[in-house]
């Protein structure tokens, strides 16, 4: 009993040593005794916690961080305070096509490449789909101008009324917002509700420094059409983010069987790779890995960074991933909507054979990812600008085949349509799919997107 009570002691001592240190370094200071002793309580659990894991042989490790004196239950009622809302709007496509004209690179860094932002913190507030909207919307843009422009969260949390501020949103609902009002900096409307509070919009608001068309989501579940999205930019991703992992996690690849798909936390997704050896991670995995900016500060995770295993849909990752479109700086009021439809021109319809010239509303499509043949595109056009995108209907002769706002252009953002012959890759019948692409095009399956097209082969 008595060398049971010694050591004991020592542990307590070294734990609350190591408790002081950590107060330190996060500059942590508390009110009252009271407050500082419930602190160190959780402190020395989730310490517990670290400790079990790490002696395990998993592929990530957990550690101390700015979150390491809250409680479960007390880091879930602030830091995620119900961040993500789970309900979708009407799709405004019914497939994503990634068009490509090369293959997928073995590894993508778009923070390497400067299309990410530091990491920010989202604070006491679950505002984590603002952030993931941003950073999406970020990415593109750099893209788009080769400028990387801070976006402001506050401007969704406070305006977007769709959403419900540090209460939860939706990242699609924050492409929406910002197709319709833009987008201001960071500098110009600053983050400030960090503490929990939403507030209310600025009045009068500030100039939007960019704006989008709209937005795609990556079919659910599919790793491989993630991957293809990621490779063209920042993705904005949905996880489940419910767990001690989470609040405590350190370094590695995160490869874990508790993890589900209740979706619950916004987070982007920067790029993909292998875990390989390295000086930075000399006890590398191999395994195949997502990179994911999280906005919960730096000294949480890798900087602020967490990886994540590929191929398992691990923590539902593909489960409601989506990215804006036709992002574009803005230095003023959006421009007046687009004109209608234009007419086709005389003896010619859309979606014909490029040899033959496409109109002038059209972009010869060849290489679609996954399939051969070459065809006349038009853009996908959003007349109101309501969000919902139509493609022209006039079709050449004897064409069954549906025209769908389905293929992007992973340069400019732009969304064009294309005749879609089968709503599978497996085309049961392929004399009944190619018919249905007229006489002169037949229907090729698309095994990456579980579709076919109508493409010439000439």
């Amino acid at each position: 009993m008595f060398a049971v009570a010694s050591s004991f002691a020592y542990t307590g001592n070294q734990l609350v040593t190591d408790f002081n240190a950590w107060k330190v370094s996060h500059a942590k200071k508390y009110d009252t005794s009271s407050t500082e002793a419930s602190a160190l309580a959780a402190f020395a659990s989730n310490d517990a916690i670290i400790k079990e894991h790490n002696h395990k042989d998993r592929s990530y490790k957990l550690g101390h961080n700015e979150f390491s004196d809250m409680t479960w239950d007390e880091f879930h009622a602030t830091v995620m305070n119900g961040g993500l809302h789970h309900t979708r709007g009407p799709k405004n496509m019914m497939r994503t096509f990634i068009q490509s004209d090369a293959p997928m690179a073995d590894a993508v860094d778009w923070v390497a490449a400067g299309a990410v932002t530091p990491v920010k913190n989202q604070g006491q507030c679950g505002s984590c789909w603002a952030f993931s909207t941003t950073g999406s919307v970020e990415g593109a843009l750099f893209i788009a101008s080769k400028k990387l422009v801070s976006l402001s969260e506050e401007d969704l949390v406070q305006c977007d009324h769709v959403d419900s501020g540090c209460q939860g949103g939706l990242m699609d609902n924050g492409f929406d917002y910002i197709s319709k009002n833009g987008i201001c900096s960071d500098a110009d409307y600053p983050y400030t509700s960090g503490s929990g509070t939403t507030g209310t919009c600025k009045s009068p608001t500030c100039s939007p420094v960019a704006t989008l068309t709209g937005h795609m989501d990556v079919p659910k579940g599919d790793e491989k059409a993630l991957k293809a999205a990621i490779s063209n930019g920042p993705v904005s991703v949905s996880i489940e983010a419910d767990k001690s992992a989470f609040q405590l996690y350190k370094s590695g690849v995160l490869d874990s069987p508790d993890c589900g798909e209740q979706l619950d936390h916004g987070v982007l997704a920067v790029g993909y790779g292998t875990d390989t050896r390295s000086i930075w991670h000399p006890f590398a995995t191999g395994k195949d890995y997502y990179k994911v900016k999280n906005s919960w500060g730096t000294t949480w995770g890798e900087s602020g960074y967490l990886r994540m295993v590929q191929g398992k849909n691990m923590c539902g990752i593909a489960s409601q991933a989506s990215y804006p479109t036709g992002v574009t700086a803005s230095s003023g009021p959006k421009a007046a909507s687009p004109s209608p439809l234009p007419p086709t021109s005389a003896g010619k319809t859309h979606y014909g054979d490029p040899k033959d010239g496409c109109l002038s509303d059209e972009q010869e499509n060849r290489d679609v990812q996954g399939t051969t043949g070459d065809f006349c595109s038009p853009a996908c056009v959003d007349i109101s600008r309501s969000g919902v995108f139509k493609c022209a209907v006039d079709v050449p002769t004897g064409v069954t085949a549906k025209p769908e706002c389905a293929l992007t252009d992973p340069t400019t953002g732009g969304m064009y349509c294309a005749l879609v012959c089968s709503p599978t890759a497996d085309i049961v019948d392929q004399k009944v799919a190619d018919a249905q692409c007229g006489a002169n095009a037949t229907c090729k399956p698309v095994t990456a997107i579980r579709a076919g097209l109508c493409t010439y082969d000439d």
